[in-house]
C-alpha cells in the first residue's frame, strides 16, 4: 500500500467515477485501476463496485474513507511542514549569548522572527565555555562568544560580529573629570556584573585588576548592567562595562577606556561546520545582512 494509491482510492471515492477520478489524479484510467487493484489486493477486499452507471463503494469501502483520508491528509501535512522546514522556513534555532550581544542576538531574533514567524527560537544566557560546550554536545546550534576560540574549539565556523574596549564607570561627584587609572582604583569598591550573569566579564575583570597588582573589592554582584551603573551613581562604587553599553543619558557616572590590549574584546558567531540545519543558515543569512548595515552605517555619514 502506498501513499499514492491512498490518494487515489480517496479521489474515486469522491468521484465515484475512474474517468473523472483518473482526470483529477493526472493520470489514465487503465493507471488508476491497476492502482486501486494494488489497494484491494493490499488489504485483502473490494473497495468498489463498477456498475453501468459507475461505481459505487463497497461496504468494506464506505468504512475504509474516513481513515484512508485521514492519513492522506496528514501525509500531505507532514510533506508540507517538511519542505518549509528543508527551506529555513520553520524548524527550531537553540542559540546561546552571553553580557557582550545583550543588545545584538535580540535584535537578530526580532529580524528572523519577522521574516519567519515559525522557526522557534530559544536563547541562553551562557558563558563562552558553556556555549562551547553545548556546541560540542549538539545541544546549541549557534553561539555568541569571546574570541578567540580555544584550541580545542578552532575546528568551529567563526564569523566576527562585534569588538570593543571596557571602560571604567565612575561616579562624577568623586571623579568629576580627571584622567583615572586601575591604579588608582586599589582601594576602590567594585559593583560588577556576577559571574552567573557573564562569567567573561566577571573574569575579564579579575584579570585586568590583578595585571596591576590587586584583587577587586567586590561590594556588590549585579545581574543586569543598569543596575551597576545606578548603584556607581549612587555612590557604592566604581564599575567595568563593555563601552558598547554605555549611555550619554545615564547622568551621575562618566566612563573611561581602558588602555590596556587586554581590556579589548571581540566576539564571534560560532556553529558547526557541517550543520545542516536550515533554520541556522536562514538565521546567517540575517546575521550577515545585519553586518552589512553595521558596516555600511559610517560610509553613509
Amino acid at each position: 500500500m502506498t501513499i499514492e494509491e491512498l490518494r487515489s482510492f480517496v479521489i474515486l471515492a469522491g468521484h465515484l467515477h475512474f474517468g473523472r477520478a483518473a482526470q483529477a489524479l493526472h493520470v489514465s484510467q487503465p493507471a488508476l485501476t491497476k492502482q486501486i487493484s494494488r489497494l484491494e489486493a493490499a488489504v485483502g477486499g473490494k473497495l468498489f463496485e463498477r456498475g453501468k452507471q459507475g461505481s459505487k463503494l463497497t461496504t468494506f469501502g464506505e468504512r475504509f474513507v474516513p481513515r484512508a483520508k485521514e492519513l492522506v491528509v496528514s501525509f500531505d501535512r507532514l510533506l508540507a511542514e517538511a519542505q518549509q522546514e528543508a527551506k529555513g522556513h520553520s524548524g527550531r534555532l537553540r542559540i546561546g549569548s552571553g553580557s557582550y550581544t545583550l543588545d545584538l542576538v535580540p535584535r537578530l531574533i526580532v529580524k528572523l522572527r519577522n521574516q519567519e514567524p515559525r522557526i522557534e527560537v530559544s536563547l541562553r544566557d551562557l558563558s563562552t565555555a558553556e556555549q562551547l560546550d553545548g556546541l560540542q554536545k549538539g545541544q546549541l546550534d549557534l553561539g555568541f562568544t569571546r574570541l578567540p576560540l580555544p584550541a580545542a574549539a578552532r575546528a568551529l565556523a567563526v564569523r566576527p560580529v562585534m569588538s570593543g574596549q571596557l571602560a571604567l564607570v565612575l561616579p562624577t561627584q568623586e571623579f568629576p573629570a580627571r584622567p583615572v587609572t586601575l591604579d588608582d582604583c586599589r582601594e576602590k569598591s567594585f559593583v560588577i556584573l556576577s559571574r552567573e550573569r557573564s562569567r567573561g566579564l566577571y573574569e575579564l575583570t579579575l584579570k585586568l585588576c590583578a595585571e596591576h597588582g590587586f584583587h577587586p573589592r567586590i561590594v556588590q554582584e549585579v545581574s543586569e548592567l543598569t543596575t551597576a551603573l545606578a548603584l556607581v551613581r549612587a555612590g557604592m562604587g566604581i564599575s567595568i562595562i563593555p563601552e558598547c553599553f554605555w549611555s550619554h543619558r545615564f547622568s551621575g557616572v562618566r566612563i573611561q577606556l581602558l588602555p590596556q590590549r587586554s581590556a579589548r574584546w571581540a566576539v564571534g558567531a560560532v556553529w558547526r561546520r557541517r550543520d545542516t540545519n536550515p533554520a541556522l543558515h536562514r538565521f546567517l543569512k540575517v546575521l550577515q545582512a545585519e553586518m552589512g548595515s553595521i558596516s555600511a552605517t559610517p560610509a553613509s555619514k
